[in-house]
């Protein structure tokens, strides 16, 4: 059971023969995993706290609370509206220099106000989306579901600490899915993955493997609650079915089922959810079960922490209190629906437009202002330039 903590995708449902269908098991190992695995999320007057626990540094990299997870993702977005209005102010500040009679009539009217920036709130909702693109992506290539879940959790890690504004999410999902891939051993060259990818060149996924290795910290193993739920669906067995069943409505068939709805609960809820930056796999696998059938792993639950339905002592019960909250507080919020559309992330897509390739801008204020300066055109074939440069900087295409 030691194994749950390693990264292999999780084998699908067999119906397994009437013996034991597991290895034998070290004494209470996956009581062990729930409480050494990393962070416990436990109830305080503050709202949520850390139980300290062993663990790895990678993981220590990115497990992160909901205060701190949302004020590093409002900095994000932060800087990158920041990063966007420099550039404006700075593109500005040149054609100042070269026209300054036409900025001293009209310059007000060439502000960083015409930029629409994106909220955060925005933000989160247009990057929620191209999430759900790199599902589709995975799908198209028939990728493993553990390439998909790593591309996933690469590409949230990335805009945990950048912003839309400063990187194109496009080419940062076709990176973070190629990135994904070669990391969990699914071949795929660069030249087949572009081929079948919109207007897309090889050096336009290559050029962000450094960019997206470095917002990662180098930090590339990702645990998952694939391989903790597959461990879980064994210890189901052992301790419900074995020496004689515990529920008289559950056998191996009745688990499998079991696994294969928290299976489908994982890559629908969790895969794009905050719960993987909250919460340790086997809690988010846990989570998956209890969601998936409350009265079978509350049993499990029993059973394992409390050695039948009532607790022995008042620190048995108040540990196994402490997991049935923890688990509801990650199934909350990995159900918690982020509202997103095409039509509205279209909307989105046009406001990065229009503050980061923004010789449109300069063509919605030239109408206005080549009726009323001669030298204005001349000012314009400036701005059109000085604008591509910008974009191209910005967007790192």
């Amino acid at each position: 059971m030691d194994a749950m903590a390693t990264e292999n995708t999780a084998p699908s449902h067999t119906t397994l023969p009437e013996g034991l269908t597991t290895a034998p098991e070290t004494e209470s190992t996956t009581e062990s995993i729930l409480e050494t695995s990393g962070n416990v999320a436990a109830d305080t007057e503050g709202g949520v706290a850390e139980i300290p626990a062993p663990t790895e540094i990678k993981t220590r990299l990115w497990r992160r609370f909901i205060p701190p997870l949302v004020a590093v993702s409002n900095m994000a977005n932060e800087n990158g509206r920041q990063a966007a209005l420099a550039l404006f102010e700075s593109t500005r500040a040149a054609m100042v220099a070269e026209k300054p009679e036409v900025f001293a009539e009209f310059g007000l009217q060439l502000t960083s106000s015409i930029l629409e920036l994106i909220s955060f709130e925005e933000e989160q909702r247009y990057l929620h989306f191209f999430g759900q693109q790199i599902v589709q992506i995975c799908a198209h290539f028939k990728m493993p579901t553990q390439v998909k879940a790593t591309a996933i959790s690469f590409f949230r890690k990335f805009y945990l600490v950048n912003s839309v504004m400063e990187y194109r999410p496009r080419n940062i999902l076709y990176t973070a899915v190629f990135l994904a891939a070669k990391l969990e051993n699914y071949f795929i060259s660069i030249d087949t993955f572009c081929l079948r990818l919109p207007k897309t060149k090889p050096e336009d996924i290559l050029g962000l493997e450094f960019i997206i290795l470095l917002a990662l910290k180098f930090s590339l193993l990702v645990h998952h609650a694939f391989r903790p739920l597959y461990g879980f669906f064994l210890d189901f067995q052992l301790l419900l079915l074995h020496p004689a069943p515990a529920m008289y409505d559950v056998n191996v068939d009745t688990i499998g089922q079991l696994y294969d709805r928290a299976k489908t609960w994982l890559n629908d809820h969790a895969l794009l959810s905050d719960a993987p930056f909250l919460y340790t796999p086997p809690q988010i696998a846990l989570a998956a079960l209890y969601d998936s059938d409350k009265r079978i792993t509350e049993r499990y639950l029993r059973l394992k922490f409390l050695g039948g339905e009532e607790a022995k002592n008042q620190a048995d019960r108040d540990r196994f209190d402490l997991h049935v909250r923890t688990i509801k507080k990650c199934i909350k919020i990995a159900k918690q629906e982020t509202a997103t559309s095409r039509e509205e992330s279209t909307k989105i897509d046009e406001k990065c437009f229009f503050a980061f390739k923004s010789a449109e801008v300069a063509q919605k204020t030239h109408q206005s202002f080549t009726r009323r300066h001669p030298s204005i055109m001349s000012l314009f074939t400036y701005l059109s330039a000085s604008l591509a440069i910008l974009r191209h900087s910005l967007w790192r295409l």
